[in-house]
């Protein structure tokens, strides 16, 4: 099953009538590559097996099935109408809104690329648990109560008995296989997710003329944070301070969202050239439009796939992992 990993629908905004097909084309960019005029929103963003894995040969299908209906339809009812600047997005589109750019961000090949180094930050967290004899004993001490208390009959639980299933555990998260296990079930638990902060933050568009369009990525939502010199640093969280999360949905138009956070900086409104260096530093592979434009594909090949997820982007080993593997454990 060849499953998409930018909606269809949404490219079909950034696409163009051509005349020699007659159906809708996209102009490509990409880094190292000459535009090229004629890729089909069916099949731009389209691979073979995405949402695929292997124990659940069903669960492609099923995923596909969940996103367009609890989360691309709601959203692809209203996404015309961004190009109306009098449309304001009432609640219930603003949290439609929500998740579907929560789910743009997890489903996009940047995000995958990056299922390995999610990996390798959760073996880290396994380590730091082994490492310490104090959680160890306490996490045998707790399960053994708890087996007292529900009447379980069984042997003295100790630290080793609870090494030995932290091992486990570590182990099936280096299997080959882990990583698009993770990567899916993840996704799938982001379905019923709602970014409180990004819902309650303030919602804007930035306009701009048809001759000077935005583009879209195949990693369509953007996040920076612009510092006192004008600045952007991309590729952070949309929970820390001052972040600001950029999404085009049409040529002519891009949400400019910020989210309730700690702000310490007058927020700028972005230049087209912002945004679209944005979404070509974002892009994984390509980005797409409706016309051919040599600014476009300048911006392109200057900042195309400079952010990479795990690299030099949206990073985790800054975090604090001494007590994640055991509060897990002790909720078991």
């Amino acid at each position: 099953m060849r499953s998409h990993t930018v909606p269809q629908r949404l490219l079909k905004q950034f696409a163009y009538d051509d005349p020699i097909t007659g159906s809708l084309r996209l102009w490509k960019y990409a880094k190292g590559r000459a535009p090229y005029p004629n890729a089909s929103p069916k099949t731009a963003t389209r691979v073979d097996g995405y949402f695929a894995v292997a124990k659940d040969a069903e669960i492609e299908a099923r995923t596909e099935d969940r996103l367009a209906r609890e989360i691309e339809d709601p959203v692809n009812a209203f996404l015309a109408s961004f190009s109306d600047a009098c449309f304001v997005l009432n609640a219930s589109q603003r949290e439609q809104m929500t998740r579907y750019i929560s789910l743009l961000f997890q489903r996009c090949t940047a995000r995958r690329s990056a299922a390995g180094y999610i990996q390798e930050v959760k073996a880290y967290a396994f380590k730091k648990f082994l490492e310490n004899d104090t959680q160890l004993a306490t996490v045998a001490a707790h399960w053994g109560i708890n087996a007292y208390l529900n009447q379980l009959r069984m042997p003295l639980i100790t630290p080793h008995d609870v090494a030995q299933a932290a091992k486990r555990m570590r182990d099936k998260i280096l299997e080959p296989s882990a990583e698009q296990d993770a990567f899916v079930t993840g996704l799938v638990s982001v379905i019923a997710f709602l970014d409180e902060p990004m819902f309650n933050g303030e919602w804007l568009a930035i306009r701009t003329t048809p001759d000077k369009p935005f583009i879209l990525a195949d990693a369509p939502v953007v996040t920076w944070e612009r510092f006192e010199d004008g600045k952007l640093s991309f590729g952070i969280g949309v929970h820390q301070s001052n972040v600001e999360v950029l999404l085009p949905v049409s040529p002519t138009t891009c949400l400019h969202i910020l989210p309730c956070v700690k702000r310490s900086r007058k927020v700028l409104v972005p230049t087209v050239r912002e945004v679209n260096s944005g979404e070509a530093a974002f892009a994984h592979q390509a980005c797409f439009t409706n016309i051919r434009s040599k600014e476009i594909d300048d911006i392109v090949q200057n900042c195309g796939g400079t952010v990479r997820f795990g690299q030099n982007a949206f990073m985790l080993w800054h975090q604090n992992y001494d007590n994640i593997v055991f509060d897990f454990l002790m909720k078991r």
